[in-house]
């Protein structure tokens, strides 16, 4: 595990690999893991006053330790033989589930009057926690092979195991791993960590001279993603100097198909049990996940590419699919699922991988109004006398204004969208699209070519 350097902050990740158990269960192990921490779980509950204390100061888990090992313990540990590294991380274990629960139930003893009905949280009667292999309990770990120390019929020993693991970039540090059991198959997850340049936080980096900032507009057709990268110089004048559709038609139309699948099913069975369509179920899901994943990363390395040090996205946290049709609100609520799913992934890999920082702004007026907080025409809103018919037609991808400005409707959001992240920090400055900074992004040209002739 990494420690704490100047100048630097500490990323974390894991890596999931799948483990080869060569005959050896390990259930075992995770059995009797798991009744330590039921142990320890029955003892911070009795002295729930050992949580507050520092670990520093003999508190945390080695206060617990202290009343259950030692010259006359008050609370004897009940398994012998039992590894202390285990004990430790078991004793840590139970400690989040108390808190985790002890702070439930003080928020049911502060409920507000009209939920007096409410049943007090249980505390958990059984734990299912993966046991943590903490360093003294696994050794010589090459990168294909690892020594665990399990329980083999009551007796702890050491044995070797071969796993199946990606490529892992040299400046990430492996940390002591996991051990996950699902149904047949088990997993050794590791926890990884590197060094990140420490930034000073959003506002030290708008307060340089110049800096690049990425406007990202979240769509929920046919583009996932419009991206608009924004440079401020030293005179505070804002240019656009690159743009990027990400486009995510042929996602929509998977998702829609397996929807109907499903739904044409459903009406047909006419009773839905539990694990109905499962394989359709899990490949839907697993799209979803990968789509996800690889939006963000695309979002992520385009800011890379032009230099970006802030990525900005909207806040759009209560998105909720609208009344309708099995499949349509499906489709809708899976749509919401994967813009907060690009957001949270483009946040952690930005920062990980590059250092570059994410936040959000307020969605208002970003798609009424253009760079410089005039009123827009969008959709039917266009005067039928500045426009003749066909460029009015297709008035549904476009805004313009009356001085001429005339936009992609999710560039000019995503250009508001990065203008709001740097007004936070920033006053007085001039969004100017009359430079050699000027793009020449082809569809963004389509549009100007059709739409500017019609105006007067």
């Amino acid at each position: 595990m990494l420690k704490k350097k100047k100048g630097f902050n500490i990323a974390t990740k894991s890596v999931k690999c799948k483990l080869d158990r060569n005959g050896f269960e390990l259930t075992e192990t995770k059995t009797a893991f798991n009744e330590v921490v039921a142990f320890y779980f029955a003892l911070v509950n009795t002295h729930p006053e050992g949580v507050d204390i520092p670990v520093a100061e003999d508190g945390g888990w080695r206060f617990y330790e202290k009343l259950t090992i030692g010259v006359d313990p008050q609370y004897p540990f009940p398994i012998e033989g039992f590894p202390a590294q285990f004990r430790r991380s078991a004793i840590r274990k139970a400690i989040g589930a108390w808190e985790s629960w002890n702070t439930n139930y003080q928020r049911w003893l502060n409920r507000p009057k009209r939920q007096e009905h409410h049943r007090p949280p249980v505390q958990p009667r059984r734990f299912n926690f993966s046991p943590s292999f903490d360093a003294g309990v696994w050794k010589e770990d090459d990168g294909s092979e690892i020594m665990l120390k399990i329980l083999v019929k009551g007796q702890w020993k050491w044995v070797k195991f071969q796993y199946q693991a990606p490529s892992i970039a040299a400046d990430w540090v492996k940390c002591s791993p996991l051990i996950v059991l699902r149904g047949n198959v088990a997993y050794i997850v590791f926890p990884l960590q590197k060094y990140v340049p420490a930034t000073g936080g959003i506002k030290t980096i708008m307060a340089q001279d110049s800096f690049r900032v990425l406007g990202v507009d979240m769509d929920l057709d046919r583009h996932i993603a419009i991206l608009s990268i924004l440079d401020v110089n030293a005179k505070g004048e804002v240019f656009e100097v690159a743009r990027h559709f990400i486009n995510q038609t042929s996602h929509t139309k998977r998702r829609k198909r397996l929807l109907g699948r499903i739904a044409l099913k459903m009406r047909q069975t006419g009773i839905v049990e539990k694990g109905f369509g499962s394989t359709m179920w899990e490949k839907l899901h697993n799209g979803e996940i990968d789509a996800g994943r690889a939006y963000a990363r695309q979002i992520v390395e385009f800011a890379k590419t032009w230099g970006c040090c802030v990525i900005s996205f909207e806040h759009l946290g209560n998105l909720k699919p609208k009344r309708g049709k099995y499949s349509r609100r499906s489709n809708q609520k899976r749509a919401y699922w994967l813009k907060s799913r690009v957001y949270q992934l483009s946040s952690r890999i930005a920062y990980q991988d590059y250092g570059i920082l994410t936040t959000r702004v307020n969605p208002r007026h970003t798609s009424s109004l253009d760079p410089w907080g005039n009123p827009i025409w969008r959709d039917n809103q266009f005067p039928v006398t500045l426009f003749d018919f066909q460029s009015y037609q297709a008035g549904a991808n476009f805004v313009g204004t009356v001085n001429g400005y005339v936009a992609h409707s999710g560039l000019n959001a995503a250009r508001n969208i990065g203008l709001k992240a740097i007004l936070r920090h920033r006053t007085n400055l001039v969004f100017r699209t009359d430079t050699k900074y000027q793009t020449n992004d082809i569809q963004e040209k389509a549009y100007l070519k059709r739409v500017q002739p019609a105006m007067v």
